[in-house]
């Protein structure tokens, strides 16, 4: 009988701490356990803390010697490696499920600590231990899926960032390393709960006794960057220590092989998220454990990293870097046989914002096209390149002369034309691109075309060529056709646009002439649209558009966009672009 009700209250609360993760479960919990109580009061038994487990297997490593003995450190601090080979399995009793593994030092201290609690009445229930690689690339990329869908995030570095406010990218996650544990509830406000705060106060007050830390703590002055708080989530300092030092030390932690890793260059993943914990969590040499410290020398270099990470994201790197651009334009922009192309495509997008008009269209954009065009750069320089490009694209990326996300645009269409010649991006990355340029030509409030002295900024016209060359991809579908025509029209709509005069109109009817070709567009959709811009309002009537500077802007515009979508449908034998012409014709009429 005294089995069965410690096993009946285990298994109850092992649900409730679940449910809680969810939508807590107070009421649950406190029937369930005043009914364990009376019966175990009726039988005379109390239910009391486990005994320790039984004796199981040693890792095949002596306490301390990981990560620094282990062949393939960088494999083990990504967590690709069998845990049934260096960690210990977590008892059943001590989980919220069966199958978990955590390293010894870690495991041992949690049991100690989970005794402690229990003679006071605190239950400590393990939810998650170790995390393999393949376990967190698979967390990620169900959010990075589920994110994307929404169509909010138009760059790469910009859904990274908003998963990782919880979630690490795989390879750079703690529970890689086995020594961290997320206990009782996945869920901040449960441990303010009756049942969740008296887990947190103890473990604020006991479990430095144990070394453990809460590593992700509250934003307090103290720990600005990284994820945000996660109360259940605490770490065996002795052991991750030794990891911590080991990781920042590693030279070949770059997140990759994930959806999604194109943003990891774009983000301080190192200093920010993997060293962006609690202070307190750094182990001293003053502390119990055989852990290390994390010297000054690391973080240092970690810094002068990133700082001569920037320093590469520069244009004009120094004195003599604008002559050697523009000789290496007069030079084709030849390429050595043993030339890192990946290296010279990303100096080249570092100029497409350069106030200067020779470097930022006669060598950035032009030398980029050239490359691209030559065919020598491979799929992962293709995909890094494109992730820069939607970054520098993105609604809040700097742009203050704005000449970047124009260039940025057109650049982007060189890409783009690539994966149209020969096919290298997936179906979610062509759809992002797809949502990403769509929603730049929405964005475009800055109509500047050419400047004397300045040049080409002509962002609305850039944002239609990006389109144009996803039209023609025969990968592209129904669902992202109608994505770029709402886009187009839109961006027609703008009633305080000026009067488009850079050729715009002809740019933007472009890829509504190729979509249609191609039948992914009809004249019921084409109609309906162009009839939307055949409204006046505000205005009661188009005749009212000439005492109005701005709707006589509109007026233009609208009028030019249709002539050109007749002219371009009139000029190719092609029954399919019947579609275009009703709504196109109907248009010009009622706009005098």
């Amino acid at each position: 009988m005294r089995d069965v009700l410690r096993r009946m209250h285990r298994v109850s609360r092992r649900i409730c701490f679940l449910l809680a993760a969810a939508a807590g479960c107070s009421g649950l919990s406190a029937a369930v356990a005043q009914d364990l109580s009376s019966s175990a009061s009726e039988a005379g038994v109390a239910l009391e803390a486990e005994a320790e487990p039984e004796e199981r297997p040693a890792p095949s490593y002596p306490p301390g010697a990981l990560p620094d003995a282990y062949p393939d450190k960088a494999k083990l601090l990504r967590g690709d490696i069998d845990p049934r080979e260096l960690l210990v399995e977590v008892p059943e009793s001590w989980a919220s499920h069966p199958g978990m593994y955590a390293e010894a030092e870690a495991l041992q201290a949690f049991g100690k600590m989970r005794a402690a609690a229990a003679r006071e009445g605190v239950e400590l229930l393990i939810l998650s231990a170790f995390r393999s690689f393949n376990h967190q690339r698979w967390i990620w990329e169900a959010k990075w899926r589920e994110r994307y869908k929404s169509g909010a995030f138009e760059a790469p570095r910009d859904l990274a960032t908003h998963i990782m406010r919880y979630s690490s990218m795989p390879g750079t996650s703690r529970h890689h390393w086995g020594t961290d544990f997320d206990i009782n509830a996945l869920n901040n406000r449960w441990f303010d709960t009756p049942e969740g705060k008296p887990v947190y106060d103890w473990m604020k007050a006991h479990a430095a006794e144990y070394g453990f830390c809460e590593v992700y703590s509250a934003r307090d002055g103290r720990r600005q960057t990284g994820y945000e708080p996660e109360r259940w989530h605490w770490s065996y300092i002795p052991t991750a220590s030794r990891y911590l030092a080991a990781y920042v030390e590693a030279r070949d932690a770059q997140p990759r092989g994930f959806e999604g890793d194109v943003a990891a260059p774009q983000i301080n993943w190192l200093t920010d998220y993997v060293l962006g914990i609690n202070p307190d969590c750094l182990w001293t040499a003053s502390d119990a454990g055989k852990g290390r410290e994390l010297p000054l020398v690391l973080l240092r270099a970690a810094i002068e990293a990133e700082q001569a990470a920037r320093v590469e994201q520069l244009c004009l790197r120094d004195e003599g870097t604008r002559d050697e651009l523009l000789a290496w334009r007069a030079r084709g922009f030849e390429l050595e046989e043993d030339a890192d192309i990946a290296a010279r495509l990303m100096h080249l997008e570092n100029c497409l914002g350069e106030p200067d008009p020779v470097l930022r269209d006669e060598v950035a954009y032009s030398g980029i096209a050239h490359i691209l065009r030559d065919g020598v750069a491979d799929d992962e320089t293709l995909r890094a390149l494109k992730g820069e490009l939607l970054v520098r694209m993105a609604a809040d990326a700097a742009d203050p002369d704005g000449f970047s996300k124009p260039f940025a645009a057109l650049a982007l269409s060189e890409v783009a034309r690539t994966d149209r010649i020969s096919p290298w991006m997936s179906s979610g990355e062509r759809r992002m691109l797809v949502a990403a340029g769509a929603a730049y030509v929405r964005s475009v409030r800055d109509y500047r075309g050419f400047i004397e002295g300045e040049g080409w900024r002509h962002g609305l016209a850039h944002g239609a060529d990006l389109l144009m060359q996803l039209s023609l991809n025969e990968e592209i579908g129904e669902g992202e056709a109608i994505v770029m025509a709402r886009a187009i029209f839109e961006a027609l709509m703008v009633e305080e646009a000026p009067a488009l005069v850079f050729d715009e109109p002809a740019r933007l009817a472009r890829p509504l002439i190729i979509l249609t070709r191609r039948g992914l567009l009809n004249e019921a959709q084409l109609s309906a649209w162009l009839d939307m811009l055949a409204d006046p309002a505000p205005l009661e009537s188009w005749q009212a558009a000439f005492g109005s500077e701005e709707a006589l802007a509109r007026r233009h515009n609208v009028r030019a966009f249709a002539s050109a979508l007749l002219i371009a449908a009139s000029e190719e034998e092609d029954g399919a672009l019947d579609a275009v012409k009703p709504g196109a014709t109907r248009l010009l009429a009622s706009v005098p």
